[in-house]
């Protein structure tokens, strides 16, 4: 039977139906919150796996949640979604997800739809932890999902980064050092400063903990997904949204480009330690959203033609092939580098070219930023325009009774430099074939309601909202308060320009007297 081109098909498949949604208080989880309820107003309820949080309750933190100006649109069609929300408590590194035994029953009664995004995303996360939340969470996950009686769909959230360094990286499951079970064993064996002593020989070739532990949740399910309707959605670097729900990028953290945005906005980061040429592979957090759903949607109609065809015994295709192909989840890279590429110069471009039209009165200091890509050089440079400038102000503020605070943020910045840097200085080549294929297989009301073509996405009109998210959203500075911003970036430029030419005498002399070896030494210290 033809299905009705202007009927959403993801609107009716989550008609009635239930889902379990982890990482729901996350940024992307927000998201999907309030794109099911807003876009699928027929789904019957979404369960969210939430942590009790200390001396909040899950009931407050969700209150608190749903006040955000994210659900605005949300409040004003369906005044009483909140009803379709229910949640669970639990801990993804605890046994059982830490889930009572009436909750587990719930979720393998009612749950059609599992959402798995929770995870630890920090990248210096100790690898006891983060296996525990990470690989350890989504076998508890799996083994949920499993139980469910009536399950259609299963998507994990991972990352586009979870094979670095595999060139190019595509939409397929690679070799993993070891078992995800064998890594769990080693983990709950051994002791934290053990795991940590041998944390640098268990990852590798990996980056970093977070890259590894979601390559090894990836490993548990290629190995113990069969018979599920499992999929894998891989995204890149998730900024702020592009179309909605609201107009303007929402963002409510500071990862990635977004926190060097942020720093530069207020003039507190001035260098940053890149190749500017390399392809910047950001992907708007709605299109990642509605790129989940669509996975969920696809996931679920595959699942629904594979037990028809197992009833049909006129099948075409042996049965042997047919078990094999699906048995294997199905991966989708979610990136913007293969159709709709920027690289990373001309991506801070637009955000200086659409941030200074919308500096913050909150400033402390005029915008500057420079793009270094040699070691030494950024290291140097570092020195001048970071680290001896938070020594000074620090001084001044130990000085006058105030708490010095530059040098713990630029140790935070240098840290955050170190963990990106992989990230910042190569162009990482991703295919996505899957993810296009599924695209075209929406009806074109579909691709309206849940949008996520990458390849039509204009950068330059894009940056415009995400710096005004940014000012909106993170630094908390009204739209009103431009033109004073302007005027105070004026004065701040001028301010700028008198203290780095005191500054560069200073240092020109300072140098000239104690000779050529004071920069060696100055390099010693710092670095």
């Amino acid at each position: 039977m033809e299905e009705n081109q202007g009927e959403s098909q993801i609107r009716k498949s989550f008609a009635g139906a239930n889902i379990l949604l982890t990482g729901g208080t996350g940024f992307l989880g927000k998201l999907l919150i309030e794109k099911l309820l807003r876009c699928c107003p027929e789904l019957n309820k979404i369960y969210l796996l939430v942590r009790k949080k200390k001396n909040m309750d899950p009931q407050t933190r969700l209150k608190e949640q749903f006040d955000d100006v994210l659900y605005e649109t949300l409040h004003k069609d369906q005044p009483d979604f909140i009803k379709k929300v229910e949640i669970l408590e639990g801990e993804m590194d605890s046994e059982n997800l830490g889930l009572t035994d009436q909750d587990w029953l719930t979720v393998c009664d009612k749950v059609n739809f599992i959402l798995h995004g929770a995870a630890t995303v920090r990248f210096d996360e100790p690898l006891s932890k983060a296996v525990r939340i990470n690989t350890r969470g989504t076998k508890e996950m799996l083994t949920l999902a499993r139980c469910c009686k009536y399950l259609k769909s299963f998507v994990y959230i991972s990352t586009a980064y979870c094979n670095l360094p595999q060139q190019p990286i595509e939409e397929k499951f690679y070799d993993f050092p070891l078992t995800s079970d064998l890594l769990i064993d080693v983990v709950e064996r051994l002791d934290s400063k053990t795991v940590d002593d041998i944390t640098p020989g268990l990852i590798g070739v990996y980056p970093n903990t977070y890259c590894f532990t979601k390559a090894a949740a990836e490993n548990h399910l290629l190995k113990h997904s069969q018979g599920l309707p499992v999929a894998i959605l891989r995204p890149s670097v998730v900024i702020s949204t592009a179309k909605g729900p609201i107009p303007l990028g929402w963002i409510d953290n500071i990862y990635g480009p977004t926190g060097i945005s942020v720093g530069a906005s207020v003039g507190i980061i001035r260098l940053v330690k890149c190749n500017p040429d390399a392809v910047a592979d950001f992907v708007p957090a709605d299109f990642v959203a509605n790129a989940c759903i669509a996975v969920a949607w696809k996931t679920a109609r595959h699942h629904e033609k594979t037990c028809e065809r197992k009833l049909d015994d006129y099948s075409e295709v042996p049965k042997d092939e047919e078990a094999k192909h699906d048995q294997i989840p199905r991966v989708y890279n979610y990136v913007s580098g293969n159709q709709n590429p920027i690289t990373i110069r001309t991506f801070m471009h637009y955000a200086h070219t659409h941030g200074i039209k919308l500096v913050s009165t909150k400033a402390v200091w005029c915008y500057m930023l420079f793009l270094v890509n040699n070691a030494r050089l950024f290291k140097t440079v570092n020195i001048l325009l970071h680290w001896i400038p938070a020594y000074v102000c620090d001084g001044v503020a130990v000085m006058i009774g105030k708490k010095p605070m530059l040098k713990k943020v630029y140790s935070k910045i240098d840290k955050w430099t170190h963990f990106n840097e992989i990230f910042a200085s190569h162009t990482w080549k991703m295919k996505n074939s899957n993810t296009v294929e599924l695209l075209r297989e929406l009806n074109e009301t579909d691709r309206h309601i849940f949008d996520f073509d990458i390849s039509a996405l204009d950068w330059n009109s894009y940056m415009y909202n995400y710096m005004m998210g940014i000012r909106l959203y993170l630094i908390k500075d009204s739209k009103e308060a431009i033109p004073r911003g302007i005027k105070k970036q004026y004065f701040l430029k001028i301010a700028n320009y008198i203290v780095m030419t005191i500054y560069g005498i200073t240092l020109f002399w300072f140098v000239k007297l104690l000779g050529g070896g004071v920069l060696k030494l100055m390099y010693k210290i710092f670095s």
